[in-house]
């Protein structure tokens, strides 16, 4: 005979987040407003000081809510990014599900193709933008590396947005971030001026393509760019885990 395990019972800080849930994605609550006071929501739902605030802290970790402090604190409703995506990343890698190799063979899959459309679609206040940010990044490397490449990097989440495409951009944007976390911090030593201006300068051949509308050419400089990077990556990290093998072999911290 089929047996079915017993029912439990819906906690009543899950009842509460489903409500708020639906009144921001009904549209009862816009963007930028301001949520009814934990005081408020206590007595409207009427249950406890922390079911209410279990149950905030539930929907800011998916990303609909972010608090302020101060005069004008309390929740409000946010624009839906990356965070949500950004954090399961993050989660993947802690666990050794998710290493630098597979970022980089995930952006070689998508972007690519996102600068192959990026080339179609472009604006010149696009084209601007993306010049912008290269500037920025080549005058900072004046001052740090690290820097430089922090504002190098977000180059192909910029590219993303010009198709306004919100998938795309939201998996460029959570790869980047993840990308600068951890990358850069490991490698900040092993990266000379010279190659983070010869990055910036791969970047600047990709807006080129993307500027005279060269969607072929975006596409392969894109993906010769970020082999080349892979192939620069896989070489540090490797020196670095062997680099870390002899000192545990050692007994060096």
């Amino acid at each position: 005979m089929t047996s079915f395990k017993p029912l439990k019972k819906v906690s009543l800080a899950s009842e509460v987040e489903a409500q708020i849930k639906d009144s921001i994605i009904s549209g009862r609550f816009n963007i930028g407003d301001k949520l009814p006071s934990e005081r408020e929501l206590v007595e409207q739902f009427q249950v406890s000081r922390v079911t209410v605030r279990e149950a905030l802290r539930n929907i800011q970790h998916l990303g609909l809510i972010s608090t302020k402090r101060g005069i004008q604190a309390g929740a409000y409703v946010s624009a839906p990014d990356s965070g949500p995506i950004t954090r399961s990343f993050q989660n993947l890698i802690e666990m050794g599900k998710l290493t630098p190799t597979h970022l980089i063979d995930a952006r070689l899959i998508i972007e690519p193709e996102i600068a192959r459309n990026a080339a179609i679609n472009c604006k010149e206040e696009d084209i601007q933008r993306l010049r912008e940010l290269l500037d920025r990044a080549k005058s900072y490397a004046k001052i740090s590396c690290k820097e430089a490449r922090l504002i190098n990097v977000q180059f192909h989440h910029e590219v993303a947005k010009i198709n306004k495409n919100p998938i795309m951009v939201f998996i460029s944007e959570s790869i980047t971030q993840i990308f600068s976390a951890v990358l850069i911090e490991i490698t900040q030593q092993k990266i000379s001026k010279m190659k983070v201006l010869e990055l910036i300068s791969e970047h600047r051949d990709i807006l080129s393509a993307i500027e005279s509308k060269d969607a072929d050419g975006a596409w392969k400089k894109t993906r010769d760019h970020l082999i080349k990077t892979r192939d620069m990556y896989s070489h540090i990290l490797l020196s670095h885990k062997n680099s870390m093998n002899e000192s545990e072999k050692y007994g060096v911290l």
